[in-house]
């Protein structure tokens, strides 16, 4: 059995998420959104390449800020969840695209459409966040309007970042499912993918 939780990068409800979890499933494996790249780089305290894409450092810093808000830095979570997994005996297995064909399909999107985007993130340093409480998880339905929106305003960056990363998740976990049906899987993953994971995989 596979089931699917939904966190938020930056908020501190997700422990809460996480710890629940594991009093309701016992799962015998624990699925993280990262890939191996990305959960060496956090164990290495977050070290980041100095000569990455001018793209990826804004949105890095606006993740900071983000978290100096909230008071969690982005993917303390899945961290978290890893740790846990380790003290309660569970398999880890990381199911998401590995971070460097993620960067590399977003600098692939349209030049224009990736500076529209930046444009966007600096104007929300000084935004006051709106109805959108950052330091929770938001819901199923503000979840869905932010996607749409997204999707919208930015195609090639939502493929990438979004969908592509979904059907990744999705054919990892099935596969994983196929392999070792006897096995329940919590799976953890930002709130933007959890429905489209829950559809394909619950």
């Amino acid at each position: 059995m596979i089931k699917v939780y939904g966190t938020s990068h930056v908020s501190r409800e997700s422990f809460d998420v996480i710890d629940e979890a594991f009093r309701e499933m016992d799962p015998d494996v624990v699925a993280l959104e990262l890939c191996p790249v990305r959960l060496e780089a956090m164990l290495q305290q977050g070290k980041t390449d100095s000569q990455g894409p001018i793209f990826m450092k804004v949105v890095q810093k606006f993740q900071a800020y983000i978290g100096k808000k909230t008071g969690v830095m982005p993917g303390t979570e899945m961290l978290y969840a890893y740790e846990k997994a380790r003290q309660e005996g569970a398999d880890v297995i990381l199911i998401d695209q590995d971070i460097r064909i993620t960067v590399q399909n977003l600098m692939e999107t349209r030049r224009k459409e990736r500076v529209k985007a930046v444009a966007g993130l600096g104007a929300s340093f000084v935004l006051p966040g709106g109805s959108f409480d950052i330091s929770k998880i938001p819901e199923d339905k503000k979840v869905a309007y932010m996607l749409q929106k997204f999707r919208e305003s930015f195609p090639g960056i939502h493929q990438a970042l979004v969908e592509d990363r979904n059907i990744h998740m999705t054919e990892a976990l099935k596969e994983f499912e196929k392999e070792n049906p006897e096995d329940d899987v919590a799976a953890f993953v930002g709130a933007a993918h959890k429905e489209e994971l829950k559809c394909e995989v619950e």
